[in-house]
C-alpha cells in the first residue's frame, strides 16, 4: 500500500505505522511536551478514524497533518486560560552520550535559540516553517493549514527573514560585548 493514498478501515493500521512518528514529531514541536504530543497523536488518529466516512481520497499525509493541526488548535484554545508549563530541552538522542560535552552544550544552546526565535513568529509563519522543515511541499502546507499557496510562500519568506534578522541581531549584540 505504497503511500497509503487509499484509506479504509483495513488500511488505517498501515497509515498509522507509516505516519505516526512524523505526526508525533510535528505535535512535539508545537507543544514542546512529550506527553501532550503523545496524547494529541492519539487524538489525531482517533479523529482520522472517525472521519473515514468523510475522507475524499486526498493524499493521506497532508490530510493527517491537517487533522493533527486541528487537534493542536483545539487543545491550545482550551489551554489559553491556563499558563502552560512546558519543559523545553533538546530532543533526546542516543548519540548525545558520544558527543563532547561542549558540543552538546552548543547544540542545545543553538536549538533553544532557534526554538525561541520560532516562538516569536506569528502563528501562521511558525506553522509554515515547521511543515516546510518536515519536507512538505508548498501545496501540501496550504492544504494542511487551509491557506492559499501565495500565503504559504509569503509566510515562509517573511518567517525566514524574521529568523535571519533575529540571528543577526544576536550576533551583533555578542560582538558589541
Amino acid at each position: 500500500m505504497k503511500g497509503c493514498e487509499k484509506v479504509g478501515k483495513v488500511g488505517l493500521e498501515d497509515v498509522y505505522r507509516l505516519h505516526v512518528n512524523d505526526i508525533y514529531r510535528y505535535l512535539f514541536r508545537l507543544t514542546r511536551d512529550a506527553r501532550q504530543a503523545e496524547d494529541l497523536t492519539q487524538e489525531t488518529f482517533f479523529r482520522a478514524f472517525q472521519a473515514l466516512d468523510d475522507y475524499r481520497g486526498e493524499k493521506v499525509r497532508p490530510w493527517l497533518f491537517k487533522v493533527a493541526y486541528n487537534a493542536f488548535v483545539d487543545w491550545h484554545r482550551k489551554q489559553a486560560r491556563h499558563p502552560l508549563q512546558i519543559m523545553e530541552r533538546l530532543p533526546e538522542r542516543a548519540d548525545l552520550q558520544a558527543m563532547d560535552p561542549a558540543e552538546v552544550f552548543v547544540s542545545q544552546e543553538l536549538w533553544e535559540t532557534a526554538h525561541a526565535y520560532l516562538e516569536l513568529l506569528p502563528e501562521q509563519q511558525r506553522q509554515v516553517i515547521l511543515l516546510f522543515a518536515m519536507q512538505f511541499r508548498y501545496a501540501e502546507i496550504a492544504e494542511v493549514l487551509g491557506i492559499s499557496l501565495a500565503d504559504v510562500k509569503r509566510s515562509l519568506f517573511r518567517g525566514r527573514q524574521k529568523m535571519r534578522k533575529l540571528w543577526r541581531d544576536q550576533a551583533d549584540d555578542e560582538q558589541g560585548r
